[in-house]
């Protein structure tokens, strides 16, 4: 009974599907964070979930997270082209390799905030679409 139920439950847990569009170059790859709070949101070692995928092709790049529970969350993102792990910047602390995150929100002069950037996992899933830009 205990399996049957275990079974049951992971049939029906939400998915997020998020597609990330405007990749320009097929190399590299994508780092992925989800955040659950405010308090948490762009502190990489407090995402909920971290995700590093390779990116093979120009265009769109499709996840489905299944690991989330229903609720409020942000994601953030970059494409991480020269492979050093990291989201390279210039002098004055501005992105140069290509991000997103959720809602689209891009402030110019500041990073985006938690209100922002938002969103709702819904019990039956839920789709956003992030797209990649440089400065």
């Amino acid at each position: 009974m205990t399996l049957f139920v275990f079974l049951f439950l992971n049939l029906f847990k939400p998915v997020l599907s998020i597609s990330f569009t405007n990749i320009k170059e097929a190399k590299g790859s994508l780092y992925v964070g989800v955040y659950k709070s405010e308090a948490d949101f762009m502190k990489e070692e407090k995402a909920c979930l971290k995700k590093i995928i390779p990116v093979t092709a120009t265009g769109n790049l499709d996840l489905d997270v299944s690991e989330l529970a229903p609720g409020t969350y942000a994601v953030s993102c970059f494409h991480d082209i020269n492979g050093n792990g990291k989201l390279d910047t210039n002098f004055l602390g501005i992105p140069s390799e290509p991000y997103g995150f959720s809602n689209n929100a891009r402030p110019k002069l500041r990073a985006p905030n938690w209100s922002e950037t938002k969103f709702e996992v819904k019990t039956g899933g839920s789709r956003i679409s992030i797209r990649l830009e440089k400065w």
